[in-house]
This record gives structure tokens, sequence and C-alpha cells, in this order.
């Protein structure tokens, strides 16, 4: 069950240094939820007791999800690392359904490529069993976990559903009980909106959005100041019961985007 359905929401900020100044800002802004970031050594679950933050939930009003580090590579043909890479991930799961977090959002690591004088081989694409095998076998794992203790699970796009060996692995990922995916608009407009055709392949799987806007040169600008169709996007993901962070990464872009939003919508 996604227990975050339709919820508006933040990400965790460079600018802050702890939970609760997040926290507040979300209050501030009306908002249902903070997505922590495991990027950031404030937002490591070894320095958040799952006590803490179900106690601040209920006295705040708030909810949160959890983005996973950016650099987790649970693909990895090294099995060590991979191993712990999947310990990590299992820890944070583990921890996830303590904490009564809603979401965890993953990406998955395209890995290395060979450039060669025409073209690029990516490792990933010319071992593809190896790759499907560990991808599927750790979420599958993960899945399992998760959602006896009611969490959801997601994979973002991350200018890589374009790929090909990443398409081809995303078709048995999603057939996995449970499995959801992220839309990071953002990251689809850098790709020249290559990865939308991708996601919608997938529609059914579709639980979570990154929304925020691109100008051309680059994505996470203030809505509305650039070329997407915000509102457009804002009104799918609703209909389509997804929860959405307003992925703007300062306090100013994000009051402002909130502000944007809110009078339109």
């Amino acid at each position: 069950m996604h227990r975050m359905k339709g919820l508006l929401g933040m990400p965790a900020l460079i600018e802050f240094s702890t939970v609760e100044e997040n926290v507040l800002l979300c209050q501030e802004l009306g908002l249902d939820f903070v997505e922590l970031n495991m990027n950031m050594p404030y937002c490591f679950p070894e320095n958040l007791e799952p006590r803490d933050l179900r106690m601040m939930a209920k006295d705040m009003d708030v909810v949160f999800s959890m983005h996973m580090p950016d650099d987790l590579d649970l693909g990895s043909m090294h099995e060590q690392i991979r191993k712990g890479t999947l310990d990590r991930a299992i820890e944070v799961v583990d921890w996830a359904v303590q904490a009564d977090i809603g979401l965890l959002n993953f990406h998955i690591n395209p890995g290395i490529y060979f450039t060669l004088p025409n073209y690029k081989v990516w490792i990933f694409d010319k071992y593809y069993e190896s790759f499907e095998k560990n991808i599927i076998q750790a979420f599958g794992l993960l899945l399992d976990r998760a959602r006896a203790g009611g969490v959801q699970i997601c994979v973002e796009n991350v200018c890589n559903f374009d790929l090909p060996f990443i398409q081809r692995v995303l078709v048995p990922l999603t057939k996995l009980p449970g499995m959801g995916l992220t839309w990071d608009v953002g990251h689809d407009a850098k790709t020249g909106f290559k990865e939308r055709e991708t996601l919608m392949k997938h529609e059914a799987n579709l639980r979570h959005m990154h929304l925020h806007d691109h100008d051309g040169r680059s994505d996470h600008q203030v809505l509305f100041t650039g070329h997407l169709d915000i509102l457009g996007l804002y009104y799918f993901a609703k209909n389509h019961d997804m929860s959405i962070v307003v992925e703007t990464k300062t306090i100013d872009s994000l009051i402002r985007s909130i502000s944007e939003l809110k009078s339109r919508a």
C-alpha cells in the first residue's frame, strides 16, 4: 500500500543541518512531507532515532520519505562492493519500517563505459545477464522487507532511462510485487524527453514525482520559470495518486515555487 498517495512535499535542503529545520519550513509552506536525503550526513539513519522521527511526525503533522544515496550500486559485479551496498540498503529498509518512513527512492547506477572511437560500450550492457541478475535479486529482497513494513520502494529516472540496458532491466523489475517508479521531470527534460517514453511504458508503476523546472540549460529551477508544463505534470501526478516533491533545492527557490504552484493549481 502506497501510504503517501497524493501528498505534496519538499526535499531536505543543504542549507539546513537538521531535520527539524526542514520540518519547520515544511509546516510554514503548508506541505505534507519532507524527503530526507542520505547524501547528507544529517539524514543518515544512524543519526536519526526512529522513535524521534515518529514523534516529530506526530507532533508536527508531517511524514517522511527518504532519497537513497546516489552512489549505491546494486548492480555492481564486484561481489564485495555489491554485498556492502545491499547490506546498507537492507539496513535502511529496516530502519525505515521502524521510523514509519513512507517511501524510499533509489537510483539504478548505470555503471561505467568505455569510450571507443565512434561509440560507448557500457559494462552493464556488455555483461547484461549478470547485471540483471544482480538488480532483480537485490530489489526482490528489498521489496519483500519493505512491503512487509508498509514502505514503498521506487526507482528514479536519472538521465539513464533512455539507455537500452536500463530499459531492458526495467521490464522484469517493474513486474516485482510492489515495485514503484519515480518520474523526475527535470531529468527527463535534460535527455530531451527521451526518458518519458520508457516511463509511460510502465505508467502503472508510477508512484512518486520530482517536480522542478528546466530552463534549457539546467534543471532544479523554480517552478514556472522554465519551459516545462508544470501544471500538466502536477495534475498528471495528482490523477495517478503520486506523491510529489517540489525539488528546488534552496529555501528561496522552494518558497517561490510553492507560492506559484498554490496560486495557479
